[in-house]
């Protein structure tokens, strides 16, 4: 292990200080940057950006070199704008060759574990076969590339990341906050100024403060001077190299062509040649390649021609083919292109040849010398070439993007089996993409509505608005009840994520009233919607609201799913204006694994988790878990979402607060690769308390603003979370005025809603320590007190217990002393370990205000334990500052013994005692097996043991 990260910290330096030599412009101080941040030999990310012809892939060829040097192995892949429409069709340059290379053991090696899940994207997939989902495949590439480097570090070189295609760019983005965890480094060459297939992916993988950022600098007078003396006739002068350079700007790639083509051109050597070689190189290299092809011949042109059609790799013989050549004058006419820096020939190791342009611009250039006209009816012959020859259906599709629609339906028929094919390989908008292409083509009039709703129904993971649109024009195409009610349930869907919830609400009660009364399942599901949305999103929709009553009577004695999906709905409901029958309602809802499994990702089943979580009931817990199990299993990104937000937040709730930040960062993560504001919004909140009640508070503040809450700024829609949590910071901060402010604004949020109980937004907590702060007890307590009225109809622990606590610091002694008190006594047996920490030093310290120093000590004491085995360190860095005001000591050593360990310490604890590897627990666990490391080495140290054997002594009784 040691060797192998020696080499690749060797690869690294020599990488960065090559380019910085070599003109990157960075500096010395970029390069300590980046030896400092890998130093210890973890993988990372290199961008290599900058305008075409700067020498990116020059600096990619360097950098495999140095890997090769360094003992890494090197694996490959370019974007090309045909290929963009492929589903990973970078991941499959990156890892097809290391595959099939392998041996039937090695490649079995490579399979290992969750990384078999990504086996659909290589290879012919049946698109009857049972589909694989979005995060199982990126999740099974991620162990794939886990798996190549177990051997001996991994480079991934990737060129021309602006033309890579989304699912791979998508994995690339996965990877990215994974690979510090891997002996593994990605070098991406990226053109700047380029439309990118998403933008927003694209900046997760440039954007993050751990990705190191490269950008050349242009070719100095002296170096270009050399390269034109290389290449230009003798007696070339300075004044002749000085108009080169500034009219260039230093360019290498322009640079090159414009020697080439001047030399080609046979212009006077000296001053006279001066004014021709500045002539020439105002073209841009398209016009300078141009200008050299035009002198080829015509069989020759065809073959150049051909294989800007067919792009890089094109097979020799296809390419011949497409020419209308025999493939060894195919062959003859190729070694000329090569020989004038036009192509390049490959050999495949069974002797075939294949053909790639030497650079993107130059293929750019031959590309766009074919007429419109011949280049359609090129890639249709190609089209046409493939298909006979059994090719991939999406490379075929590929093709078929760029010819004009005809009303072909083997075009039709190809492009929906092509979209099959991506939907299998977990490439929905690759699917959206051939779909939306059948379209225009048509299809006959009995296929419209089937490509349709599919178009619409793969567009709902890639881009909500022409979901919205295709699944529109999907419901104006049918008059069958239930078929309406499907589409409408997702086109209901694709508005919400759009923020447009009176149209969703409009299309869900059109489509109930449509439906016949047999139609029971969807028309519960169909409710379910309605009144989650009304209760919780979409505020104004008080007939929604009243038909409650009736939904409850209606659906006593079923059991269908989709009953349970309306019991966590009314649930929600319940929840909000703090009826505590709404527990039932939840409990019979998720009581079983039906709703995880046959209708993960539905928002209603949210609704159930955040009434059980308000509970402090431990089916919250059990639940979400099983959710992120599941969802893991089934490869969702979009269940996979919701399912880490309420398992953090139940962490949050109970105080774990490392637990809360891992599982709630796993949901930034996913709502960021999903890319809809709303997906984030919940995730991105919860993260923000989490890291608030450890102390971190500027980091807090800056997650709240990407979601709309700022001081001087309040997000639209449901923003009763992200407002409250805002007022705790700012108290936190010192600053009760804007504390209130921030307070009162999400009780106007909550009163729109009609939010009222206080377990579910605890504004009028924030609202009456803010008052007190500003010398408003009377207003406070007022507050305080219908805080407590409302807490003791709901009955649970935390919101009660919180509520005393707060009524007993505003009461003073006497009654507050009392008040506080109880409020240690309700938490106690309760989960909400933080709440109850913070009971326990608000008791504490009103006792010792009272003069009750002893009796203050050990409620102190418990209470700065606690908020230590919590995380929150502003809490117990005030118990542990009360306690020696109390005169007590403070615990000066780290808490140690299993009940130290965190859950997820504990875990991985209990699996590595039981034999496990840890590989083996990484993939259980669904984690890295550098956090696997991580989380043993925290055990080892709490339980005072060194070795995996000593677990067994130490957690006898989990094993």
């Amino acid at each position: 292990m040691r060797t192998r990260r020696r080499g690749m910290v060797l690869m690294r330096w020599k990488l960065v200080e090559w380019m910085r030599v070599g003109g990157c412009g960075n500096g010395r101080e970029s390069v300590l940057r980046w030896r400092g941040r890998w130093g210890m030999g973890v993988g990372g990310v290199l961008v290599v950006e900058g305008p075409a012809g700067i020498g990116k892939t020059r600096l990619l060829r360097e950098a495999r070199v140095l890997a090769s040097g360094a003992g890494l192995k090197v694996l490959s892949a370019r974007g090309t704008t045909l290929e963009r429409g492929f589903a990973f069709g970078v991941v499959r340059q990156l890892f097809e060759p290391v595959l099939t290379s392998a041996d039937k053991a090695e490649r079995e090696a490579l399979w290992e574990g969750p990384a078999g899940q990504a086996r659909q994207v290589f290879g012919h997939v049946d698109p009857s076969a049972p589909s694989v989902g979005d995060f199982a495949v990126l999740h099974g590439l991620f162990w794939l590339a886990a798996n190549a480097s177990q051997s001996r570090p991994v480079l991934l070189l990737v060129d021309d990341l602006q033309w890579c295609d989304v699912p791979s760019l998508r994995f690339l983005a996965y990877l990215r906050p994974r690979v510090a965890d891997l002996p593994l480094l990605v070098v991406a060459g990226l053109r700047s100024g380029e439309p990118v297939a998403d933008a927003s992916l694209l900046l997760q993988l440039t954007a993050d403060p751990t990705v190191q950022v490269l950008r050349p600098a242009p070719l100095s007078r002296h170096v270009a001077r050399q390269l034109l003396e290389r290449a230009l006739p003798a007696g070339m002068d300075l004044e002749v190299a000085e108009a080169c350079h500034r009219v260039t700007g230093g360019n290498p790639l322009l640079l090159q062509e414009l020697a080439r083509t001047a030399a080609a051109e046979g212009f006077p050597a000296g001053g006279a040649g001066l004014q021709q070689l500045e002539d020439l190189a105002v073209e841009a290299v398209g016009g300078l390649v141009a200008a050299r092809m035009a002198r080829l011949p015509a069989a020759t042109l065809e073959v150049a021609r051909a294989a800007a059609v067919l792009g890089d790799g094109a097979p020799l013989r296809t390419t011949a083919a497409l020419a209308g050549q025999e493939p060894t004058a195919a062959l003859e006419a190729a070694t000329a292109l090569e020989e004038l820096d036009v192509l390049h020939l490959d050999q495949d190791p069974d002797g075939a040849y294949r053909l790639g342009f030497v650079h993107p611009l130059v293929r750019t250039a031959v590309y766009r010398g074919i007429s419109p006209t011949n280049r359609a009816r090129a890639h249709r012959h190609t089209a046409d070439l493939l298909t006979a020859s059994g090719t991939d259906p999406e490379r075929v599709a590929a093709h078929l993007l760029r010819v004009p629609p005809s009303g072909d339906q083997k075009s039709v028929a190809l492009l929906r089996a092509a979209a099959g094919q991506a939907i299998a390989r977990g490439a929905p908008g690759n699917a959206y993409t051939y779909l939306n292409r059948a379209l225009h083509e048509p299809p006959a009039s009995q296929d419209r509505l089937q490509v349709l709703t599919g178009a619409g129904e793969s567009a709902l993971l890639v881009n909500y608005e022409t979901a919205a649109e295709h699944l529109q024009h999907a419901l104006q195409e049918t008059d069958a009840p239930a078929q309406r009610a499907r589409i409408s349930a997702r086109l209901g869907m694709a508005y919400m994520y759009l923020m447009q919830g009176d149209r969703a609400m409009g299309v869900w009660s059109r489509a109930l009233a449509q439906l016949p009364a047999e139609a029971v399942d969807q028309r519960y599901r169909l409710e379910a919607e309605q009144l989650m949305a009304a209760a919780f999103v979409v505020p104004g929709h008080q007939n929604v609201l009243r038909r409650e009553a009736e939904l409850r009577k209606r659906m006593q004695g079923d059991s269908s799913v989709g009953v349970m999906l309306l019991d966590c709905a009314v649930a929600l409901r319940g929840l909000a204006v703090g009826d505590p029958s709404a527990i039932l309602f939840a409990r019979h809802a998720l009581s079983t694994d039906t709703l995880i499994r046959q209708a993960a990702g539905n928002a209603s089943i949210m609704g159930g988790w955040y009434v059980l979580l308000c509970a402090d009931d431990d089916l919250a817990m059990a639940s979400t878990l099983a959710a992120v199990q599941q969802a893991h299993r089934d490869g969702s990104l979009y269940a996979l979402g919701p399912a880490y937000t309420f398992h953090g937040y139940g962490w949050l709730l109970r105080g774990q607060l490392a637990e809360a930040e891992h599982d709630l960062r796993e949901a930034v993560s996913v709502a960021d690769l999903i890319g809809a504001e709303i997906a984030r919004y919940y995730p991105y909140v919860f993260l923000a308390m989490s890291l608030a009640e450890q102390g971190r508070l500027e980091e807090a503040e800056r997650i709240l603003a990407t979601v709309g809450a700022a001081a001087d700024s309040r997000p639209s829609g449901p923003a009763y979370f992200a407002l409250a949590a805002l007022a705790r910071i700012q108290a936190a901060q010192g600053n009760p005025e804007a504390a209130l402010k921030t307070a009162l604004a999400a009780r106007d949020v909550c009163r729109t809603y009609d939010i009222r109980n206080p377990a579910l937004v605890g504004w009028r907590t924030e609202a009456a320590l803010a008052l007190y702060a500003l010398d408003r007890s009377r207003e406070a307590l007022e507050i305080a007190t219908e805080d407590l009225a409302l807490a003791r109809r709901w009955g649970a622990p935390r919101a009660l217990g919180r509520a005393l606590r707060v009524n007993g610091l505003l009461a003073g002694r006497g009654d507050g002393l009392d008040l506080l008190h109880q409020a240690v006594t309700v938490l106690e047996a309760s989960p909400a370990r933080l709440e109850h920490a913070t009971a326990l030093t608000d008791y504490g310290a009103a006792l010792r205000r009272a003069g009750n120093r002893v009796q203050a000590r050990p409620f102190l004491r418990q209470g700065l334990d606690l908020a230590t085995r919590c995380g929150a360190r502003p809490l117990a860095d005030r118990a542990g500052t009360e306690l020696t005001a109390a005169g007590g000591r403070p615990r000066t050593t780290v808490l140690t013994g299993p009940d130290a360990l965190t859950p997820s310490e504990r875990r991985v604890a209990e699996l590595a005692a039981q034999g496990h590897t840890n590989k083996q627990i990484a993939q259980q666990l669904f984690v890295t097996p550098k956090t696997v490391e991580v989380h043993l080495s925290a055990a080892y140290r709490k339980l005072d043991i060194t070795t995996r054997s000593q677990l067994l002594d130490k957690l006898p009784h989990q094993l």
